[in-house]
């Protein structure tokens, strides 16, 4: 299996997923939104065949993007932008993981030092103290991106452990996945010789599942869902809100959402609360821009296959990309990836050293 075939698996398994639980949970899934949610996905993964032959220049109008998110956006995705291209203009991009490491660890440590930990106090996963292990995550994955080491994938689990966050847990576990398609096609026999890495990855994986549902029920004494009913739950809550974001925004849009700096918040205001919402990748297309938002999934689709004729930018694109399935498209989530189609043509840069 092809690193994009994966991708492809993952989104669809995604969305039979969110309907299941609507089903289970809720009141079933509307017609309308249904046929958006098949109709993205289609056009997207249509993109995801064609992007391979794009010019990678097309993409790097992408930071514009960036200028309504404001200049800490502006000048973080800069100075990232033009550290990676050095790294790959270089081919240093391997010596550079032990330091992205002791990085992501340092971060980690300095959070456990000064706020505790979050698995543990699970009322800091809503202060700025998450905020260092999801930046440690994102390192990981890129870590893992350039050199899929067992090693990194356990570093970047126990992350996830401590800070109860699913986010982390599945962009690593995934960015292993899609980092090992690219050294070798994921098939029966290929996934048997890395069995060990496998089953470390599930069990840590499930680790992960197993702090955040303990979070929960911490959070939440009168939770009355069990272990498999929380994780269907997850994506038909997000789906749900999708569906709310679908009505608001058709036929042709409202805006507000893609260039938002805090895009779950501003659902999570339109539903009256003062907590953060998910709404999958079809819900801020669908809410920006109405019908018009399946153009976006083109775009999308487009720079992903763009980004995945590179390994390190195919890695880290399509992870970002498979995050976003229950998150949702986030300004910095689809410059991300516009940027990461540019980056691709860094040819200097194999995969190998």
């Amino acid at each position: 299996m092809k690193p994009d075939e994966l991708f492809g698996l993952t989104a669809v398994a995604y969305l039979l997923m969110a309907w299941l639980g609507k089903a289970i949970y809720f009141n079933g899934p509307e017609t309308g939104p249904a046929i958006y949610a098949v109709l993205f996905l289609a056009i997207l993964l249509v993109g995801l065949q064609k992007g391979a032959n794009l010019n990678g220049r097309l993409f790097l109008s992408a930071f514009l993007l960036l200028v309504p998110l404001g200049p800490g956006y502006l000048v973080g995705g800069a100075l990232s932008f033009s550290i990676l291209y050095l790294l790959m203009r270089k081919n240093l991009l391997r010596r550079a993981v032990l330091p992205a490491l002791l990085v992501a660890t340092g971060l980690t440590a300095f959070a456990c030092l000064r706020w505790g930990l979050p698995v543990l106090n699970p009322e800091l996963r809503y202060t700025e103290a998450s905020v260092p292990f999801l930046v440690a995550g994102d390192i990981v994955i890129g870590a893992i991106a350039v050199l899929p080491d067992v090693r990194l994938l356990v570093i970047g689990e126990m992350i996830a452990i401590i800070s109860a966050s699913r986010t982390v847990g599945l962009g690593v576990a995934v960015a292993y996945a899609l980092r090992i398609a690219y050294e070798n096609r994921l098939t029966f026999e290929e996934i048997k010789s890395h069995k060990k890495a496998v089953l470390i990855g599930i069990i840590l994986l499930l680790g992960v599942f197993l702090a955040r549902y303990y979070v929960t029920v911490s959070e939440y004494p009168v939770w009355k869902l069990g272990f498999l009913g929380s994780i269907l739950y997850r994506p038909a809550s997000s789906y749900t809100v999708y569906e709310k974001l679908f009505s608001l925004g058709m036929p042709f849009g409202r805006g507000g959402l893609l260039f938002n700096p805090d895009p779950t918040g501003y659902v999570g205001g339109l539903f009256g609360k003062n907590i953060g919402y998910t709404y999958t990748i079809f819900g801020q297309p669908a809410y920006d821009f109405g019908i018009f938002g399946l153009v976006e999934a083109l775009i999308l689709g487009l720079a992903l296959g763009k980004a995945s004729t590179n390994p390190f930018t195919g890695t880290f694109a399509l992870t970002v990309a498979v995050l976003a399935l229950d998150i949702g498209i986030e300004g910095q989530f689809l410059v991300a990836i516009l940027l990461m189609a540019y980056l691709s043509e860094v040819k200097t840069w194999t995969g190998k050293n």
